[in-house]
C-alpha cells in the first residue's frame, strides 16, 4: 500500500467524518461502481427472479439477499485500488475474483452473515488477507474503543434502503394505468405475484445505489481506524518533510554511503533485517493500540444551551427541568452517565425489543416464504361492510333479481352491480368464513377466499362480479345491461347446500 498515491487526505477523523469521506468517494466514482454492481449481480438477479416468477416461490429472492456479502467483494476491491490511483477494469475484476472474493466469504455467509459491522470487517479478510487466529487478533485491535460506528452505519443504510424502495414502489403504483390495491395489509401480506415482482425490482434498483455507498462508507471507516492506530498521517507528513530536505542532504547522504561501503553486510542479511523490522513494527503498532498506551474514555454529559444563572424571567417549567437535570447530574457525577442507567440494562431492553420485532415480522411473512404450518380452522366473524358496502342480510332486499331488474330499468348500472356484489359477498362469507381486517376491499375478499378455499362453489362466479364492479365503480366504465343480467343468471345458477354457518341464501 503506497500511502503517497492516495487520492484522499488520510487524517484521523471521527467516525461520522469518515462516513462522509465514504460518501464523497461514492459521489466521485458512482458510475464505475454502479457498473460493477450491475456486471456481477444483474444476471444472477434475473435468473433468480425468473425462478421465483415461474415457481411462485420466494426463496430465490431471499437467497439473493443472503449473498450480498459476495456481491460486495468486487466493489471493495475496486475502491481499494482506485483510492491509490489504480482503477481496475471489469476484466481484471473477473480475472482476480478468487483472490479477493473467497477469503472469509464462508464465514460471512454463515455465522457472521447478520453481523452489523460487515462493511468494516470485510476489509480484514479481503485487504489484509488475515487467516485463522490472525482474524480474531485483528478484530480485537480494530474494534477497540472508541467505536467505529459500523453497526450504526448498517442500520442507517438499511432504513434508507427501505424508504427509497417503498417510495419507488409508491411512485410506480400511482402511475400504472390499472388498479393496484395500496392497502398496508396488501403491501406486506396479501401481495399478488405481479406486485411481488415489482417490489423486488424496485428493491434491486435501490441496491444499485445503496450497496456501492455502503461499501464505500465501510471502507472509509476501516481506513480511518488504521490511520488512528498506525499514524498514517504522521508517516505521510514525515515523508513530505524528508522530500523537502532531500536536495540539501543529498551530498551528506552520498558521503555517508561511501564511508559505510566497506562495512556493509551481504544483500541477504539486509533483506532479513527488513523483514524483521516489519515484524517488529507490527508488534509495536499492536502494543501501542492497547489500553496501556492508548486509553480512550467516552463521557456523556448534558448542558443547558445559553444558560444564564442570574436569569429571573425563567418560567416555572424551565426551573423544574433545570433542577431535575442538575440533580441527575449530581447523582451520576461518579460515572458521568445520565441518570446512572447501566449500559447493560439499556442494551438488554434494546435487543429485547429488536428480537420481538423480528419475531413478529417472521411470523407475519412466514406464509410468503413457504414456512407456514397448517393452522387450525376456526370460526371467523363475518364483516358487516366491505369496501364501504353494507353486506348484512337484513340490509338486502328479499327479491334480489327484482331489485336488480328495477335498477336496470332505471338505467342505474351502479346500483344493480352493487346489489349483485353485496349479495354475492354476503352469501360467500357466510358459507366460507375467512379472516378479514376491518375495511377490507372487494379484491382483498376475493383473494382471501381463493387462497383459503380455492375455486369452491360460487367463488369462481365472484371474480367476474368483482371485475365488473371495479370497472363500473372505480374505472367509470360501466358494464352493459346484458352483462349484468348474464352475471345475475350465473349467480342464480349457483346452489348452496345447508351448512353450519347459516341458512342458504
Amino acid at each position: 500500500m503506497e500511502l503517497e498515491k492516495a487520492s484522499a487526505r488520510l487524517a484521523p477523523r471521527s467516525p461520522w467524518q469518515a462516513v462522509d469521506m465514504g460518501t464523497q468517494m461514492f459521489r466521485r466514482w458512482a458510475w464505475p461502481t454502479v457498473k460493477i454492481w450491475l456486471a456481477f449481480t444483474l444476471l444472477p438477479f434475473v435468473l433468480l427472479l425468473s425462478v421465483a416468477w415461474t415457481q411462485e416461490v420466494y426463496w430465490p429472492m431471499v437467497l439473493f439477499w443472503w449473498l450480498k456479502p459476495a456481491w460486495e467483494r468486487p466493489l471493495l476491491a475496486w475502491y481499494s485500488h482506485a483510492l491509490f490511483a489504480e482503477e481496475l477494469t471489469l476484466k481484471q475484476l473477473f480475472k482476480r475474483w478468487k483472490q479477493y472474493a473467497l477469503p472469509g466469504l464462508f464465514a460471512q455467509l454463515t455465522w457472521r452473515r447478520l453481523s452489523l459491522a460487515r462493511s468494516f470487517n470485510t476489509a480484514i479478510w479481503q485487504l489484509e488477507g488475515a487467516r485463522g487466529e490472525q482474524v480474531s487478533q485483528r478484530h480485537q485491535v480494530l474494534h477497540r474503543s472508541p467505536s467505529n460506528r459500523a453497526g450504526m452505519l448498517t442500520i442507517i443504510l438499511l432504513h434508507i434502503e427501505q424508504f427509497m424502495g417503498y417510495g419507488l414502489m409508491a411512485l410506480i403504483y400511482t402511475l400504472v394505468p390499472w388498479q393496484f390495491n395500496l392497502e398496508l395489509s396488501d403491501w406486506f401480506f396479501e401481495q399478488s405475484l405481479l406486485q411481488t415482482v415489482i417490489a423486488t425490482c424496485c428493491l434491486y434498483l435501490v441496491l444499485c445505489i445503496t450497496e456501492p455507498l455502503y461499501v464505500a462508507c465501510g471502507f472509509a471507516l476501516y481506513l480511518n481506524k488504521r490511520t488512528w492506530l498506525e499514524g498514517w498521517d504522521l508517516q505521510l507528513g514525515l515523508t513530505r518533510i524528508g522530500r523537502r530536505r532531500a536536495p540539501a542532504g543529498a551530498a551528506a547522504a552520498l558521503l555517508i554511503a561511501l564511508l559505510a561501503t566497506p562495512f556493509s553486510e551481504p544483500a541477504q542479511a539486509a533483506t532479513n533485517d527488513v523483514d524483521a523490522m516489519h515484524s517488529e513494527q507490527q508488534e509495536v503498532i499492536e502494543l501501542l493500540a492497547g489500553e496501556d498506551y492508548m486509553p480512550f474514555e467516552t463521557r456523556t454529559s448534558r448542558e443547558w444551551k445559553d444558560r444564564d444563572e442570574d436569569a429571573e424571567n425563567s418560567s416555572w417549567w424551565q426551573e423544574f427541568w433545570k433542577a431535575f437535570f442538575d440533580r441527575a447530574d449530581d447523582q451520576s457525577s461518579s460515572s458521568r452517565k445520565p441518570f446512572s442507567i447501566p449500559d447493560n440494562l439499556i442494551w438488554a431492553v434494546f435487543w429485547a425489543l429488536f428480537a420481538g420485532i423480528v419475531l413478529w415480522l417472521l411470523m407475519k411473512v412466514s406464509s410468503q416464504l413457504g414456512f407456514a404450518t397448517p393452522s387450525r380452522k376456526r370460526k371467523h366473524d363475518i364483516p358487516t361492510h366491505v369496501a364501504g358496502l353494507d353486506i348484512r342480510h337484513q340490509s338486502l332486499p328479499d327479491d334480489i333479481a327484482g331489485a336488480v331488474e328495477k335498477a336496470l330499468e332505471d338505467r342505474d348500472i351502479r346500483t344493480a352491480m352493487s346489489l349483485l356484489l353485496r349479495v354475492s359477498l354476503a352469501t360467500l362469507l357466510r358459507e366460507y368464513p375467512v379472516p378479514l381486517a376491518a375495511g377490507s376491499t372487494e379484491q382483498h375478499c376475493l383473494r382471501t377466499l381463493q387462497r383459503e378455499h380455492g375455486n369452491a362453489t360460487g367463488i369462481d362466479v365472484l371474480k367476474p362480479v368483482v371485475d365488473a364492479w371495479v370497472r363500473t365503480a372505480w374505472a367509470h366504465r360501466p358494464v352493459t345491461e346484458e352483462e349484468v343480467r348474464s352475471l345475475l343468471g350465473q349467480w342464480q345458477a349457483v346452489r348452496f347446500v345447508e351448512v353450519e354457518h347459516g341458512d342458504p341464501a
